[in-house]
């Protein structure tokens, strides 16, 4: 993959977890692997080489809940990436991406229509706009469920107390269970 295309560039690192898997996605700084169906739970392993992302799914105060994805293990490191940060191999649900209708997909769109209007809103204050998008989101009535709501301001905490900056305009980074429950799967990267 081209560095130019905005993926992660790197090869699957060379790990007895991650050799001879199939890559099923990739990220700006994450690539993902399928992992062993365990107990009826299908799995990944997320090959992570940001900090921002690395904290996001392992950190014991990072946000959880209904809409924030099931970590089951955290698997070490396997060599740096081409960026200089360490290759984590965490272990998560398998999530699926959103359908183009449903309530999940719906959500999902009012969450990224509103989260770029208040970017839109707040675009003079260049760097800080995402995270006071994220605070105007968590603050302004819109009709969120009680979970969402709370999922919003689980990941405002985190953005603050990580110094994390939120990516809610991808669609990629919302994705779903089998179920249809909307996860927030990458929604924050590195200043």
């Amino acid at each position: 993959m081209a560095e130019n295309d905005g993926l992660i560039a790197d090869p699957v690192p060379d790990h007895p977890l991650l050799n001879g898997r199939k890559e099923i996605g990739r990220g700006e700084s994450t690539i993902v692997l399928e992992a062993p169906t365990v107990d009826g739970q299908e799995r990944v392993y997320k090959v992570l080489s940001s900090p921002t992302d690395y904290a996001y799914y392992t950190a014991p105060d990072r946000p959880t809940g209904r809409h924030f994805p099931v970590v089951f293990a955290d698997h070490g490191t396997a060599g740096k990436s081409s960026r200089g940060f360490p290759f984590h191999i965490v272990e998560v649900e398998r999530l699926y991406p959103l359908p183009g209708q449903g309530e999940a997909a719906d959500v999902a769109t009012k969450l990224c229509t509103s989260y770029y209007d208040a970017c839109m809103m707040w675009r003079n204050l260049a760097q800080d706009m995402g995270r006071i998008a994220l605070h105007h989101l968590t603050v302004t009535p819109m009709g969120w469920t009680d979970a969402v709501q709370e999922s919003l301001q689980a990941l405002e905490s985190f953005t603050d107390e990580y110094g994390a900056l939120p990516d809610l305009i991808k669609a990629d980074n919302l994705m779903m269970r089998k179920d249809g429950t909307l996860v927030f799967s990458d929604p924050v990267f590195m200043e």
